[in-house]
């Protein structure tokens, strides 16, 4: 894996800088079949930049988003549905932001009130301030798109 993402990495450091800026990470994820709007573009720089912040992505960090993303992708609808209904603590058919917490500390990723932020705002495709088990499905990659495939989801 590490030698898929170096080589995706070299390919769209365009300036051979070493750092990705957002431009050179949309044509990168476009690559690697993610369509990154602009707040999934904002909300992947937040997460993946760490010290010294610099607005761009060094390599590791690049390293470190291809292997949440195959995660992500190698999750199974189950783990999925057991997840939202897990945090779904008041069964409200919805994950709200402390709910959603958990869920990334239960799936171990990064958890901080900036983060849970922004993926609500990545996430929450009707602007509710919530994540129904269709939108938490989407940002798990695995597309949701109607009543039925919600039934076929659940069976």
């Amino acid at each position: 894996m590490g030698s898929m993402a170096e080589a995706v990495f070299k390919k769209h450091d365009v300036n051979n800088d070493g750092k990705m800026d957002a431009k050179e990470l949309q044509a990168a994820l476009k690559e690697l079949d993610v369509t990154a709007s602009s707040n999934l573009l904002k909300a992947t720089m937040v997460h993946y930049d760490k010290a010294p912040k610099n607005g761009v992505l060094e390599l590791n960090e690049f390293k470190n988003l291809v292997a949440d993303m195959k995660a992500i992708q190698n999750s199974k609808r189950e783990e999925v549905l057991d997840a939202f209904f897990k945090f779904d603590k008041d069964k409200s058919g919805f994950i709200e932001p402390n709910e959603l917490k958990e869920v990334l500390t239960y799936l171990g990723l990064a958890s901080g009130e900036e983060i849970v932020n922004t993926m609500i705002g990545v996430a929450d495709s009707n602007k509710d301030g919530k994540i129904s088990i269709t939108e938490l499905a989407n940002v798990m990659g695995h597309t949701v798109v109607g009543a039925e495939d919600i039934q076929q989801w659940t069976e």
